[in-house]
């Protein structure tokens, strides 16, 4: 079983019941915090789909931070730990992975993920920028709706060079690739709702329907016709990651 909260400006909480098998988890641009069998890790931005194990000795909780707040966490650039899993104890400070472990225990104990939102949030005290998360946000919303990317350097006051370096440091990937997460998120979103392949591949802006296949391969981890094919039709999903619900496709 899977649930999820939002916490506004920081993300989705999220807990998984303990599970003796890996699950394919599609990519959506986000970095997580997770505890899982009593230890705390952290899976880096993902820009392609992953194997996620199956806690032993209960459930696996974790914070999954809107794209772009890697940057805020990790001393080194998010790109170093991009589509990576590794232990938090390499990539946070000392107090941070401390706060980061305690906050990820409230959950356990708390009856509900609504009642533990708050205590996440409070516990892992974190202040980041307000004018990053702005930036981030617009670059998110651009990238969402597929604007293209001179306009969009252009808009924030930026050369194009300059622009991807610092998506480098704060989302750890490229424009291009955020633009490809959200569209293979939202074409998803349309499959599970019950839309044909084709319909979807137009509305989600891909040249033809094998380009959309390709897409998913690497971000989604299937192929749109096996969605189809095991979902049970269902509204369709919100169009930015840091809303979207973490989903597992068949392996």
């Amino acid at each position: 079983m899977y649930r999820e909260v939002a916490i506004p400006g920081l993300g989705v909480l999220w807990m998984a019941s303990p599970s003796e098998h890996a699950t394919i988890i599609p990519a959506d641009g986000c970095a997580d915090l997770i505890l899982r069998d009593d230890e705390l890790i952290l899976a880096g931005p993902s820009t392609r789909w992953l194997v996620a194990q199956g806690s032993r000795q209960g459930p696996t909780v974790g914070l999954r931070f809107t794209p772009g707040f890697a940057g805020v966490l990790l001393d080194a650039e998010a790109a170093e730990v991009r589509d990576r899993i590794l232990p938090a104890r390499d990539l946070l400070s000392a107090s941070l992975s401390g706060r980061g472990e305690r906050a990820l225990r409230a959950p356990i104990r708390a009856r509900n993920l609504h009642e533990a939102a708050g205590a996440v949030a409070g516990a892992l005290d974190l202040d980041p920028d307000i004018a990053d998360l702005r930036w981030t946000a617009i670059v998110s919303a651009a990238a969402s709706r597929g604007e293209p990317l001179p306009r969009l350097a252009a808009r924030l006051g930026y050369s194009e060079r300059q622009l991807r370096r610092r998506m480098q440091q704060s989302f750890g990937y490229g424009y291009a690739a955020l633009r490809g997460v959200l569209r293979a998120e939202r074409a998803r979103g349309m499959l599970v709702g019950g839309a044909l392949p084709a319909e979807v591949a137009q509305r989600a802006g891909y040249a033809d329907q094998s380009h959309m296949t390709r897409d998913f391969a690497r971000i989604i981890g299937s192929t749109p016709a096996r969605l189809t094919a095991t979902s049970t039709p269902a509204p369709p999903t919100a169009t930015s990651a840091s809303a979207a619900p973490r989903v597992t496709v068949p392996a």
